[in-house]
């Protein structure tokens, strides 16, 4: 029987798991301490039947005979952690078991002796009762040898032998083991176990009687027990009915329809079997365990029909011969329900029809009845007794067979389809593929859903108020519907206007296919009256009737929710569009002409909907009508249709084959005959549509939209054909495609000049010009073929020849677009593309000085181009630039007509020698483009070169500020814009005063105190007003408050948000100024975010990291001795930057020459090798004194604006870094930078560099001031944190830490130092551990409040420990240095003494002399 369930897998697993888990041996005299236990599995008796099956460790073979547990050393109970894995073999026989063989192994053998010492056995039987043994057991330990036939019998039950088997304490269990099994073929439940052992039974020629568990199963129980184990599945544990589902719902439908005759009596299981079954789907669905689908399906179930489910085998005997009798059966002998309890239950349920034919109380032959029975029996098939026991169920499993019904209409429909091809009635027509009687069953079924549902509607349930919504009735309508509209046959229980001839075939004509020809001619008028959804149209055509007023009542309501509802009926009348196009009997002319007409109405629908019709994307708060309550906008908004319905009706959804006209395309055609009012009402929604599609910017993206009724003009192929197709024909669609862009290209570029003939002629270029400019910059932004790009710079040329004057004046940020555009261009490695950008920029330059004399500001936009496209786009070639360059200034040398003018000889050269440098630092750009640093620094450079350009230095601040945002370097980002909007500051306060506007770079202190350096340029030597200076669009109060409005944006990304506060101070005057309430709504609104993420984050911000980077080696070129500090992410690790900087310099230079130098004392460059390249890498934190730490309170503030740093470097005087107490110094480094971070760039150059050495008893001081000061804080933190103080308090007065305070206390303080130099420090650091012993007994009274109950005993632990930490430091604490307390006396005259005794504040200063000076403030020379 596991034979047959293991071959019934394809792929299978069968492991079993062994856990040995406690020995115990205690008892035992002998020497047992050092026990291993050997574990095989074996097939006999025999020493050699241990079987290789035991999966081996990873360094030696796959499968071993023996595994040996670990050894706890002289432990005589010992316990194991040992996983056993074994591959079970296909078949078991009782011979098979474990056997377990217990050791002591000598770590000390004598001479000669063995190191295995023999304790014991025990053994584990693999299967009872044929069924395999897994769980918990606890064996006794046999200690003789084995008992002859072992194997057959348990350890605890083994028979009496001679002589006796001697165990370990009397035959008890000593030894814990536990078996695990993971197996496909053994199921390890008793309900499923007995379920298959019976119906193998059935199967096979077994003998009687058979066993099963502890009794045994006759012939004549047989039938009882199988129905039994039926009834007793749905008690199995869910876990092994889910991995053999598959089977037992195989053996259950075999049982459904297959004949039995048991012991000479016919058995019937159909009932049992199928109840079974509800009862297991019921519990699939009721575990919470088990996945489900979206329609809530259970995934197994769904599985098992779609990939396992076949018809039972074909119906054959089974028959089990009775006592005595030996002869076979030769007729089938079914026991099955009558057709009069079928049909009475049928009738109950809808008290409307009796089909019954042998109903009770009709007077019939005896024969007539049994022929009946008869002819049920001979005809019983899976699909006929699933649906009759679906009529006949009562009760639960009435109830639960309705409720998880998908199941068991799946089966229904999967069993017909499968039971049509077996025995090949395709062909047959439809009425005669199934049984009248099967017919009967489906009809009672569908109609007893009927009912069930019409009771659910009119019930006041859950559902019923659900269905109150309109959205939702409307929604499930829809629904509905479009299940009902994806039947193969849809189009022949619609078209009854159709003619026998164009008819799409069948594969078997349905009878209403068959009379679709009674209705085949219309008059004109009345195909011209289907342009309306009338009444008549719904009577002939009811389908299509009912789903088009599903979508007018979807368009036309106004409730909540009710956009997903018209996205869902717009979306259904697509995919009945789209599977028109991809059906195969639709191929024909004539037929699509048929069915496009029968989708008139749609444009009538369409057409009344304009104005409901919105964007589907947006949420329903803003859906609605599209209205805003504007009459006027409403009037606009009326005779527009959203570009994302346009394109949803369009069809652009589904690339459809471009063999075949499109349906919808027909209906030009079929409109001929009808009224020139419907073909109007046609073509205006045709052209309604088209005008959304191509509404946008971006035009040339419009045009190549699937239009659906432009479809047999153009191309279209499905995604997935490329890889089906061969290069050459790869290469001919590319080859269309591309013809395809250019003509519609050159299309708009036809349109464009023909709108500039008809604007010169009506003389409204004013209004014009700008719209046709911005289309063809746009046009040369996007990839073009070179026959585009030819025909566009000649009408650019054209266009800057004519209105030259009106594009220079009047379009100046097209003209700076036109100028990057173009000079992109220049850089094209396609010769005749660059020949004519070249030309085309010249032609730009000429007339700009020409129309004004002074070309300046085209310099500076063809200059600003060039640094931008370098900034932003580095895949530009270089030497094509150059080569284009060359050309321009060959044009400027060969112009005659401007060889009398300074334009060749002075302007030209002057801007090609601005680009040629930009060229330059574009080269270097590119050598450091994977060193972030390097790069920035690079850009720093050049933007500081442009320091009397400002457009150009602007243009540069804003690569830098994308640069850094790529990186994710936000802080940066923003401080780029801050010094972009203290530029454009300066500017506009040299043109203008106005009272709102900051005043320079001054007002920006508050951000940064870098923005400074943007006011090195005045008014004396550079002018605003010179023309093409300041010239762009950010050198404007919107450009100032849109450069900072992106810096705020930044700061806040990047956690700075008190900076965002000091950026609004500034943006809020201006925006009061324009009066635009709009904006400082939104203003305020963010700040008021950033001051809650003040509030909520607080310190749990993470600012930057900083390290100090000192580079040594002649390889690193400028940067050789050079030291900086870097700023890194937040939390980076030492290891980090020192593995980045060490990689990328390694690759540059080679692994082997790049050193990194450990530890952070001074660099003696004499010491290190020429030939190699250097790294010093330190973590460096800010440094404040102590004046500054008074206007740094916030923890934001200790994290900004920072320009020093410091390190320390521990040593002692014979040069090891680390010593004892009394002989460790320490250098405290503190670096000042060039600039304050954060700032524009992430590493800034090391101006200076002090050093202070600290002596070990001030590096005594400094450590016991920083515990205190730790102490201090953890005991004063609000709200209080007890883990914290703590953790705090543990090491400063725990036991383990005790020596740390105490021992410097005995270093330092045990003796008065003999060097009176030394004196103050040693009454200094007397005052700290007064201070710290005052500070610990703070803490601990703290620490006692806030402690639980369970906390008591570590609470006095903690103040034990502090109690004699105190009387340990107090002699040394109490003992002072009596010559800093000696009392200062004066020696006065007489006559000072005279005068002192009419003085009455003579003795004063005595009084304030003779304080101990320990008592002189910190810092005060006493």
């Amino acid at each position: 029987m596991l034979l047959v369930i293991a071959s019934s897998q394809a792929f299978g697993r069968n492991l079993l798991y062994v856990y040995p888990q406690r020995l115990n041996f205690a008892n035992r005299l002998a020497s047992a301490r050092n026990i291993t236990i050997k574990i095989q599995f074996m097939c006999g008796e025999d020493p050699s039947c241990a079987m290789p099956v035991i999966f081996g460790k990873s360094s030696g073979p796959e499968f071993v005979q023996e595994m040996y547990t670990a050894i706890t050393y002289h432990n005589k109970s010992p316990d194991f952690y040992e996983e056993v894995k074994i591959k079970l073999p296909a078949k078991l026989t009782e011979k098979h078991h474990l056997l377990f063989t217990f050791y002591h192994i000598s770590c000390q053998p004598k001479q000669g002796a063995s190191v295995e010492t023999l304790l014991g056995y025990s053994w584990l039987p693999i299967l009872l009762n044929d069924r395999l043994q897994t769980g918990h057991y606890c064996l006794p330990v046999a200690l003789d040898k084995l008992p002859f036939h072992y194997s057959i019998h348990s350890p605890e039950k083994v028979p009496s032998q001679a002589p006796p088997v001697k165990w370990v304490e009397g035959h008890k269990g000593v030894f814990s083991v536990d078996v695990q099994a993971v197996s496909s073929v053994h199921t390890q439940d008793n309900h499923l176990e007995n379920f298959f052992t019976l119906c193998h039974s059935l199967e096979s020629q077994v003998t009687f009687p058979i066993r099963l568990m502890d009794h045994k199963i006759t012939e004549a129980t047989l039938e009882h027990e199988l129905k039994l184990s039926i009834i007793c599945l749905n008690s199995s544990r869910l876990e092994p009915l889910v991995l053999f589902l598959h089977l037992v719902l195989d053996k259950l439908f075999q049982l459904a329809v297959q004949p039995m005759v048991i012991a000479g009596q016919t058995a019937n299981f159909s009932q049992f079997a199928f109840e079974s079954v509800v009862a297991i789907v019921n519990s699939l669905h009721n575990s919470k365990d088990l996945s489900k689908d979206q329609h809530g399906r259970n995934c197994l179930l769904a599985s098992y029909v779609y990939y396992v489910f076949r018809l039972p085998d074909p119906q054959r005997e089974v028959v089990k011969p009775g006592a005595g009798s030996s002869a076979v059966l030769t007729e089938s002998r079914y026991y099955t329900f009558g057709r009069t309890s079928a049909v009475s239950v049928g009738t109950k349920l809808l008290q409307s029809r009796v089909i019954s034919c042998s109903n009770p109380d009709i007077t019939v032959t005896q024969t007539a009845a049994d022929e009946e029975v008869k002819n049920i029996m001979s005809s019983k098939h899976f699909h006929e007794e699933l649906a009759l026991q679906m009529v006949v169920s009562t009760g639960m499993v009435r109830e639960s067979v309705f409720k998880y019904a998908w199941f068991f209409f799946e089966l229904l429909i999967k069993s017909m389809a499968q039971y049509v091809h077996n025995i090949e009635k395709q062909d047959n027509p439809r009425r005669s593929r199934f049984s009248d009687r099967f017919k009967d069953d489906i009809t009672t079924i569908v109609n007893v859903v009927t009912s069930e549902i019409a009771a659910l509607l009119v019930k006041p349930q859950k559902l019923s108020n659900k269905l109150n919504s309109l959205s939702t009735l409307i929604s499930m309508r829809l629904e509905f519907l479009r299940i009902l509209c994806s039947h193969e046959h849809y189009l022949n229980l619609n078209l009854f206007f159709m003619t026998s001839a164009s008819a799409p075939a069948s594969p078997s004509p349905s009878l209403s296919s068959q009379n679709s020809s009674s209705c085949s001619s219309f008059q004109d008028q009345k195909i011209a009256g289907m342009f309306d959804l009338s009444a008549e149209y719904r009577q002939q055509h009811f389908l299509t009737g009912l789903l088009f007023t599903e979508l007018a009542a979807a368009l036309d309501a106004d409730s909540e929710g009710i956009s997903k509802v018209q996205r869902k009926a717009v979306s259904a009348i697509l995919s009945l569009l789209s599977s028109h196009d991809l059906d195969p009997r639709c191929s024909k002319k004539e037929v699509k002409i048929k069915i496009a007409a029968l989708y008139l109405p749609l444009v009538g629908i369409i057409l009344d909907s304009l104005p409901q019709l919105h964007d589907f994307t947006i949420s329903d708060a803003r859906s609605g009508k599209g209205r805003t309550g504007n009459p006027e906008e409403e009037q606009e908004s009326a005779g527009a249709i959203n570009q994302n319905v346009a394109l949803a009706i369009a069809g652009n959804q589904f690339n459809l084959r471009s063999s075949g006209i499109s349906l919808v395309s027909l209906g030009k055609q079929s409109s001929d005959k009808v009224s020139t009012q419907a073909l109007q009402k046609s073509r205006d929604v045709k052209a309604r549509l088209e005008e959304a599609l191509l509404r946008g910017n971006d035009r040339s993206a419009g045009l190549n939209e699937n239009l659906r009724w432009r479809k047999e003009q153009t191309h279209w192929r499905q995604a997935n054909e490329r890889q089906d197709k061969t290069k050459a024909e790869l290469d001919q669609e590319a080859l269309i495609s591309g013809n395809l862009a250019t003509e519609a290209n050159l299309i708009i570029l036809d349109m464009q000049e023909n709108i500039i003939q008809a604007s010169f002629a009506a003389e409204c270029r004013d209004n014009l010009l700008g719209g046709v400019l911005k289309v063809l910059v746009n046009s040369l932004g996007c990839d073009q073929s070179t026959t585009y790009l030819t025909h566009c710079f000649a009408t650019l040329r054209a266009l800057i020849a004519k209105f030259g004057d009106f594009l220079f004046e009047e379009e100046v940020e097209q003209c700076a677009d036109l100028c990057q555009r173009v000079l992109h261009h220049c850089s094209s490695s396609i010769d005749i593309t660059r020949t004519q950008a070249c030309a085309t920029l010249y032609l730009l330059m000429r007339y700009s000085f020409s129309s004004t004399s002074n070309f300046a500001r085209v310099k500076m936009q063809v200059t600003m181009s060039l640094a931008s496209l370098v900034g932003k786009s580095p895949e530009f070639n270089e030497e094509f630039l150059r080569r284009s360059l060359r050309t321009i200034l060959a044009y400027a040398e060969e112009d005659a007509d401007m060889q009398a003018t300074p334009f060749p000889s002075f302007q030209v050269e002057e801007l090609l020698c601005n680009l040629n440098s930009i060229l330059s630092d574009t080269v270097k750009m590119r050598e450091f483009q994977e060193d972030p640093e390097m790069l920035m620094d690079l850009m720093y450079r050049i933007a500081k070169g442009y320091q009397t350009s400002p457009d150009l230095r602007l243009t540069w601040l804003q690569n830098m500020a994308e640069k850094h945002t790529k990186r994710k370097c936000y802080t940066e980002a923003a401080m780029c814009l801050v010094h972009a909007a203290a530029l454009v500051a300066e500017y506009l306060s040299m043109l203008e005063d106005r009272s709102y506007l900051p005043v320079g770079s001054v007002s920006f202190q508050n951000i940064s105190s870098n923005v400074l350096e943007e006011s090195a340029v005045s008014d004396d030597v550079l002018s605003p007003d010179e023309d093409g200076i300041c010239s762009g669009r950010y050198f404007s109060e919107s450009g100032l408050v849109g450069l900072l409005e992106q810096a705020a944006e930044l700061f806040s990304t990047g956690g700075l948000y008190e900076t965002v506060n000091e950026v609004y101070k500034i943006v809020i005057p201006i925006l009061e100024a324009h009066r635009d309430f709009r904006k400082l709504t939104l203003t305020h609104s963010k700040l008021q975010k950033a001051f809650d993420s003040i509030i909520n984050k607080g310190q749990k911000r993470m600012f930057g990291t900083y390290f100090r980077v000192g580079f040594y080696g002649s390889k690193f070129g400028d940067l050789d001795e050079q030291e900086f500090v870097y700023k890194e992410p937040a939390i980076t690790k030492l290891p980090e930057i020192s593995h980045r900087l060490e990689g990328f310099y390694g690759q540059c230079f080679g692994e082997d020459a790049v050193e990194v130098i450990k530890d952070s004392a001074p660099v003696d460059k004499r010491k290190l090798d020429p030939n190699k390249a250097y790294i010093q890498i330190t973590f460096v934190e800010p440094y404040f004194d102590e004046y500054e730490m008074k206007d740094r309170v916030t923890y934001f503030e200790k994290n900004f604006n920072l320009c020093r740093f410091m390190y320390t470097t521990p040593f002692t005087m014979d040069g090891r870094p680390r010593g004892e107490l009394s002989e460790q110094y320490k250098r405290n480094t503190i670096l000042t930078t060039m600039h304050a971070f954060p700032y524009i760039k992430t590493r800034i150059n090391v101006i200076q560099k002090e050093e202070f050495i600290l002596t070990p008893i001030e590096v005594a001081i400094e450590d016991m001031r920083k515990k205190t000061q730790e102490l201090t804080a953890a005991t004063n933190q609000e709200p209080p944190d007890a883990k914290m103080l703590q953790m705090v308090l543990q090491g400063s007065v725990g036991a383990t830490v005790n020596q740390g305070p105490l021992e410097v206390a005995q270093v330092f303080l045990a003796e008065i130092p003999a060097d009176p130099k030394l004196y103050r420090h040693h009454n200094k650091l007397r005052l700290c551990f007064k201070e710290f012993i005052m500070r610990c007994g703070e803490a601990v009274e703290k620490n006692k409040r806030l402690i639980t109950a369970d906390q008591r005993e570590y609470q006095q632990e903690l103040r034990k420990n502090y109690g004699k930490l105190k009387e340990n430091l107090r002699p040394m604490i109490e003992r002072k240095i009596p010559e800093l307390y000696k009392p200062v006396v004066k020696i006065h005259s007489t006559r000072s003494t005279l005068r002192e005794m009419n003085n009455p504040f003579s003795g004063i200063k005595e009084k304030l002399e003779v304080f101990p000076k320990e008592c002189v403030p910190y810092g005060v020379k006493a």
